[in-house]
C-alpha cells in the first residue's frame, strides 16, 4: 500500500477501514484456539474418563507432542494482542497525526471483552459450579464463592491462589486477567514503541526477562505474601512462585513481539518485498519450526528456566514468513474460511470450553465412544456461537463506528 493510499481513510473511520479483515489473524486465532482447546480436553479427560481420543493421542508420539504442547496457543493468543492492538497507533503515525484517544480505546476494549466474559460469569456460577461441585461444598464455600465472584468480577482473579483457578473449572480465565492489565496500559507506551520499537522491545524483554529470574529465584516478599494467601489449601513455594512468574510481567515479550511482527507488517505493505528477502525469511521460519518443534517435542535440549523466552522467539520467526515476507501465502494457507470462521467465535470457545469439558467428563457422556469427542467440541461450538453471535456481536455494533473495532479482533 503506498502513502497515498495509507493517508486516504479518515483518521474516524479507524483501522478496519484502511485494513479490512486480516485473514492470516483471524486464522491464527482459530488455530490457536483449538489447539488450547485440545490440549485441555486431553489434559482433562486422560485418567478421568475411558475416551478412545485420548488412547490414540497418546499411541501417537508426534500427535501427543502437538496436542500436549497445546498451552502454548496462548503463547499465540498474547503475541496476536501485541500485534493487533498496536495498528491505530503506528498509523497515526505515519499519517503524522496524534495518538488515538485513550478514552475510545478503553471503550472498545470494554465492548469486546465484558459483556461476553460477564455473562460467562454468570453462567459459571449459576450453572457449573452447582453442576461440578458437590452441594454440600457449594453450601459450605460460601465466603470462597463470593470471594472468587468479587476478584473475577474485577479481573483480579489471578492475583492470589485464591482465586486463580477460577474454583477449579475455568483456570483458562487467567489469561484475561492478564490481557485487561496489556489493554490498560498499552495507550500510556504504544505512542512511544512505535517511535522506538526496538529499543522498547528489548526493554519489555528485559524486564520480563528480571521478572522470571525475579520469580524463580528472589521476589522473597510477594512469595511469601502468595504462600500466605494459599495458606489455607498449603501452597508450597513453587506455586506460589510459578503464579508469580506467570504475571504479565513474564509476558511482556511476548506482546512486544507482537507489535514488532505488525510494525514489520505494516512495512512491507508500504514497501515490496524482494525476492531475496522472502528467501531468508523462509529459511528462518523452517529453522525457527524446526527448533520449536525439537525443543518441545523432546528431541533437542532445552533450558526450562528460558524456555519462555526462546518459544515466544521461535514462534515470531515463523510467523514472520507468512504475515509479512508472505502475506499473500499467509492468507492462502492461514486465511482459509474454517480457520477465520473458528477466529471469529475465538473469545467465546474460549471462555466456555473447559467448564464443559469438565461436565462432560463429569457426566461420563457417551464414555468409551469415538463420538464422544467430537460431539463435545460441537457442544463447545454451539454454546460459543450462542454467545457470539447473542453477546458479542450486539455490544460491537453499539453507537462506536463499526470501522473503528480492528482492535476488537484481539
Amino acid at each position: 500500500m503506498s502513502a497515498a493510499a495509507l493517508a486516504s481513510a479518515s483518521r474516524t473511520e479507524g483501522v478496519r477501514a484502511e485494513f479490512g479483515a486480516i485473514g492470516a489473524i483471524e486464522g491464527l486465532r482459530g488455530i490457536a484456539v483449538a489447539w488450547v482447546v485440545l490440549f485441555h480436553y486431553f489434559i482433562v479427560r486422560t485418567g478421568r474418563a475411558a475416551d478412545p481420543w485420548n488412547d490414540f493421542v497418546a499411541s501417537h508420539r508426534a500427535l501427543e507432542v502437538v496436542v500436549r504442547n497445546g498451552y502454548l496457543g496462548v503463547d499465540l493468543f498474547f503475541l496476536i494482542t501485541g500485534f493487533l492492538l498496536v495498528l491505530p497507533w503506528e498509523r497515526q503515525r505515519c499519517l503524522g497525526l496524534a495518538a488515538p484517544d485513550a478514552k475510545a480505546f478503553y471503550v472498545r476494549r470494554i465492548r469486546r471483552i465484558a459483556p461476553a466474559y460477564y455473562v460467562q460469569l454468570a453462567v459459571l456460577f449459576a450453572v457449573f459450579v452447582p453442576l461440578l461441585w458437590s452441594i454440600d461444598s457449594w453450601r459450605q464455600d460460601t465466603g470462597y464463592l463470593a470471594t472468587n465472584l468479587i476478584a473475577h468480577a474485577a479481573f483480579l482473579h489471578y492475583t492470589t491462589p485464591v482465586t486463580s483457578s477460577s474454583m477449579g473449572i475455568n483456570g483458562a480465565l487467567w489469561t484475561l486477567a492478564l490481557e485487561v492489565q496489556y489493554y490498560a496500559l498499552l495507550p500510556l507506551f504504544a505512542a512511544a514503541f512505535v517511535r522506538a520499537p526496538l529499543r522498547w522491545a528489548l526493554g519489555f524483554a528485559a524486564v520480563a526477562a528480571l521478572w522470571h529470574v525475579g520469580a524463580q529465584r528472589g521476589l522473597a516478599p510477594l512469595v511469601a505474601f502468595e504462600m500466605r494467601m494459599g495458606a489455607v489449601w498449603d501452597v508450597p513455594e513453587d506455586a506460589a512462585r510459578h503464579l508469580l512468574e506467570s504475571q504479565l510481567p513474564g509476558y511482556l515479550a511476548h506482546f512486544a513481539l507482537g507489535i514488532l511482527l505488525a510494525l514489520a507488517w505494516m512495512q512491507a505493505r508500504v514497501a515490496s518485498v524482494t525476492n531475496g528477502v522472502r528467501a531468508a525469511s523462509a529459511v528462518l521460519a523452517a529453522a525457527s519450526l524446526a527448533l520449536l518443534a525439537g525443543i518441545h517435542g523432546g528431541w533437542m535440549p532445552s533450558f526450562p528456566a528460558s524456555n519462555w523466552l526462546s518459544t515466544i522467539t521461535l514462534v515470531a520467526g515463523v510467523l514472520q514468513f507468512p504475515l509479512v515476507a508472505a502475506p499473500a501465502i499467509g492468507t492462502r494457507v492461514l486465511g482459509r474460511p474454517a480457520l477465520r470462521a473458528l477466529g471469529r467465535v475465538s473469545y467465546s470457545v474460549y471462555l466456555y470450553h473447559l467448564p464443559l469439558i469438565y461436565f462432560w467428563t463429569k457426566a461420563r457422556v457417551l464414555e468409551e465412544r469415538a463420538v464422544s469427542m467430537p460431539l463435545c467440541l460441537a457442544a463447545i461450538a454451539a454454546v460459543a456461537v450462542a454467545s457470539y453471535y447473542c453477546v458479542e456481536r450486539p455490544f460491537l455494533r453499539g453507537r462506536a463506528p463499526a470501522a473503528t473495532l480492528v482492535t476488537a479482533a484481539a
